[in-house]
């Protein structure tokens, strides 16, 4: 059988016989938002949302099926987890200031996950946000999944200072600037999709360090007709020396890059990134498209992403909406690295049928059709079997339950 082939037969096989385990999950209940009254006055909202996961990677999981090749994933039994249980609690001090903080656990770590503060200024049409947050050019997903460039350039939370101003031009047309001033994230690793065997390369959750640098950035964004374009920078240093020596650095291979021209050096503390993105929401249609670029040190990095989706409103329930994504990630100067997932070029295809059964309970099903270049080779083990280290097989299929209140 073909890999395609092989593909399309588990794709179908996880649809027919995993959809039917949504019956397990209905005798679970969600609650509306609630608010309370402080003791000194003051109005606090309690919300939050929870997320059970029924997780399958591509193949028969065991240990007479493991993998022959150099790779491995690490589980490939079907297996079920809580991904997040979050509680946000939200604090009106005045009509245009609030403090907001969410604590999210999971079936091994609990931590406060964001916490800011947002001051809106009516006169100037200004929101400015102080806290942990992710990137002010982050975008709201309707998938579970992120798309690869999301998951390495604005997935993960920053401490920053941000402002955003709108300008309008008749109805239809609308125009905002954004500036932000962030401690640099570093770098680190994350996964591409659910499984956790193979990491990428991210810019991850913001830790202190000591070398820590900043981060400026802006963006331009505009709105016509119900079609939106945005635009946007970042730049500052790598941190000194945990980017550039201990991520970087410990790369297979990076100090050739270094080597290659007289004036790079293997300590360069570049950091940029830009991208763009456009995106059309009219009805119950939704189509987005989204590039970005980035080099850090002497790593370049680029990828893009394009979706699209429809909406189906229905009587009984709120809506079913099925989506296709298509993305990749590149690692430029640097040839991939079989022992070294952060090397690897990726492309992911996403497949989604999203089911809204009322405003608070929302039914994700999933599946990710991954591609990574690992730059392995094909070899033959003693007992003459082909062992094929050029892809792994890890493509995954998700279940998921979102329970808001």
């Amino acid at each position: 059988m073909t890999k395609t082939g092989y593909f399309k037969e588990h794709f179908m096989k996880s649809i027919l016989t995993h959809l039917m385990k949504i019956g397990i999950f209905t005798s679970l209940g969600w609650t509306q938002l609630t608010s309370v009254q402080s003791e000194s006055g003051l109005e606090i909202l309690f919300g939050g949302e929870i997320e059970t996961e029924f997780v399958d990677v591509e193949g028969p999981g065991g240990f007479t099926n493991q993998d022959l090749t150099y790779n491995k994933v690490k589980n490939r039994s079907p297996h079920m987890r809580i991904d997040k249980a979050v509680l946000s609690t939200r604090i009106n001090y005045s009509k245009n200031l609030y403090y907001k903080f969410e604590l999210r656990f999971g079936d091994k770590r609990a931590n406060v996950d964001k916490h800011y503060a947002r001051w809106e200024l009516p006169s100037f049409r200004t929101l400015v946000e102080l806290g942990k947050n992710k990137p002010m050019i982050a975008t709201k997903r309707q998938t579970e999944g992120y798309p690869l460039i999301g998951t390495a350039f604005w997935k993960g939370r920053e401490y920053h200072i941000t402002s955003k101003t709108q300008y309008k031009f008749g109805e239809n047309i609308e125009a905002d600037l954004g500036l932000s001033f962030a401690m640099k994230r570093p770098l680190g690793t994350d996964d591409a999709a659910e499984d956790k065997s193979f990491k990428m390369m991210v810019y991850n959750d913001y830790e202190d360090r000591d070398g820590q640098t900043f981060e400026y950035g802006g963006s331009l964004g505009l709105k016509v007709f119900g079609v939106s374009a945005d635009g946007w920078y970042y730049t500052g240093k790598l941190i000194d020396d945990y980017d550039w020596k201990y991520n970087l650095g410990f790369l297979p291979g990076y100090d050739n890059i270094a080597e290659s021209k007289d004036e790079w050096e293997e300590d360069d503390k570049t950091h940029w990134w830009y991208g763009g993105r456009v995106g059309v929401d009219r009805k119950n249609i939704h189509i987005r498209v989204e590039y970005i670029n980035a080099l850090d040190g002497l790593l370049p990095r680029n990828g893009f992403y394009v979706e699209g989706s429809y909406r189906i409103p229905l009587k009984q329930i709120k809506s079913v909406e099925p989506l296709i994504r298509f993305g990749n990630l590149n690692i430029l100067r640097h040839e991939e690295t079989m022992g070294d997932p952060q090397t690897w070029d990726r492309e992911m295809i996403t497949l989604a049928f999203l089911l809204r059964l009322n405003d608070y309970l929302t039914v994700k099903t999933e599946y990710y059709f991954l591609n990574e270049i690992t730059g392995g080779s094909k070899t033959t083990d003693n007992d003459g079997n082909i062992i094929d280290n050029t892809f792994v097989k890890d493509n995954q299929f998700l279940l998921q339950l979102k329970f808001e209140f």
